[in-house]
């Protein structure tokens, strides 16, 4: 027999034990990991819905919480466009205007949009219905003033509306009004203007907004309207009529004051005839139009509208 030598068994005892040993660390380190993540998690609790998911209310809104809109061109947004336009090009714009609505209502496809405002303004235009649209019977003491201001119109819109070509109206005769009140929403990051109708987008243009952001970012109203303004040039004090090449004003005037914030003056909404400064931040401060937006706009829109800037 050969010996048995008690170092042997000393040198297995020894490696055993560093294996026990190891594995303890391993299991207490894996512990205190463990212990550490479910205490981060506690102490950093996800958003809220509310402090993630508000949007723009425009005014006579109560504000609410929403779910975010899916991507633009989603797959279904896509498919509600196609139907659109398939109602469109089948002269059925009542059709076409529902499908658009749940597609905008559902994305932010830009298409979906653009589409949406042209078939809305036909719409408006036409003799034919559409939410919102209404006949009035005209009363006693009645004349398109007094009518657009009882429904917080225009007068251009009224006869716009009804083919009319004077302001001459008849007792007892019938008038379409488009019962509803238009704000607007205009964001400087996009350099878009919204019109909005019953919460909903009725329209969007693209527009200037002030160079290095000095479009300011509160509510305004609209408190003046001008066909065909002036311009006071700053340098002198001088007034530039209409039609002057250095007029930068446009076809239209819309003045805009904000009340919680008096000191901001000398802005508003107006024409030009730089189409290249169009979607971009290119103007002293105000907000440009494409003449031919600025003169729908200008149609829609009355006095004391709401103004919302956003960032």
């Amino acid at each position: 027999m050969k010996p048995i030598y008690a170092g042997t068994y000393q040198g297995r005892g020894r490696k055993r034990w560093k294996m026990i040993f190891t594995l303890i660390i391993l299991l207490q380190l894996l512990g205190v990991g463990v212990y550490l993540y479910s205490k981060s998690e506690k102490s950093d609790p996800k958003p809220t819905p509310e402090a993630s998911t508000m949007e723009f209310v425009p005014e006579g809104l109560s504000p609410k919480s929403v779910t975010p809109a899916p991507p633009s061109h989603s797959p279904e947004a896509k498919g509600l466009v196609a139907d659109a336009q398939a109602a469109i090009d089948a002269g059925q714009l009542a059709s076409a205007q529902s499908s658009l609505s749940k597609a905008v209502s559902q994305s932010s496809d830009p298409e979906a949009v653009t589409l949406l405002g042209d078939v809305n303004m036909q719409l408006l235009k036409s003799a034919l219905m559409m939410p919102g649209k209404e006949y009035y019977v005209i009363q006693s003491g009645d004349y398109l003033q007094k009518i657009s201001k009882k429904y917080n119109t225009t007068v251009a819109l009224l006869k716009t509306m009804n083919g009319m070509e004077s302001d001459v109206i008849r007792l007892g005769d019938r008038l379409l009004v488009f019962n509803s009140t238009f704000t607007i929403r205009v964001s400087k990051s996009r350099n878009e203007l919204d019109l909005i109708s019953n919460g909903r987008i009725f329209k969007r243009y693209s527009v200037g907004t002030g160079k290095f952001g000095k479009t300011p970012a509160v509510k305004f109203t609209i408190v003046d309207k001008i066909i065909e303004p002036p311009w006071t040039r700053p340098a002198d004090n001088k007034q530039i009529e209409y039609g002057d090449p250095e007029n930068v004003l446009g076809s239209r005037w819309m003045a805009i004051k904000s009340a919680d914030h008096p000191e901001l003056t000398g802005f508003g909404i107006h024409g030009t005839w730089e189409r290249n400064s169009i979607g971009q931040q290119s103007s002293a401060g105000c907000i440009r139009m494409l003449n031919e937006d600025v003169e729908e706009l200008f149609d829609l829109v009355p006095r004391k509208t709401s103004v919302m800037i956003v960032e």
